[in-house]
């Protein structure tokens, strides 16, 4: 099962909750998996919005043949210090610092900086006064710094 199909089935349900899906993460092998849903709204997240989540999307994935019967959910806010799932998310945090793990070549780096610009193929973050431009192909993970 992979998350753009999990994604597919409960989001526009989560919608309706009034949040949006900020991220998913499945980990664990497949007899016994846990799937991390973040979740978020414009208000921020409350623990009563992680509970109507988690009872809908668990009726939800129940009722789907293809998820593993064995489980574990858990419903977030993707917290101050988000991570960024899909291109998309970037656009709204120009300007802001982050944090990003890349290949660069065959080496993994990590670096911080302000996050400028969002294209298709890449970003680019300013890291004293020099930009740097990262293909999103080559990110591994990138978060929000605080």
């Amino acid at each position: 099962m992979d998350t753009e199909y999990i994604k597919e089935v409960i989001e526009k349900d989560i919608e309706r909750l009034g949040c949006k899906v900020w991220g998913l993460e499945l980990f664990g092998r497949h007899s016994n998996q846990t799937l991390r849903i973040f979740i978020d709204n414009k208000d921020g997240i409350s623990v009563e919005d992680c509970e109507k989540v988690s009872k809908h999307v668990s009726k939800v994935l129940d009722t789907e043949n293809d998820f593993s019967e064995k489980y574990m959910l858990e419903i977030s806010s993707p917290g101050l210090d988000r991570k960024f799932f899909y291109k998309e998310q970037y656009q709204e945090f120009i300007n802001e610092s982050i944090r990003v793990t890349f290949f660069d070549n065959d080496n993994k780096k990590t670096i911080k900086g302000n996050l400028k610009e969002v294209d298709d193929i890449s970003i680019k973050l300013e890291i004293k006064e020099e930009i740097h431009e990262i293909p999103f192909s080559s990110i591994i993970q990138a978060n929000l710094l605080i």
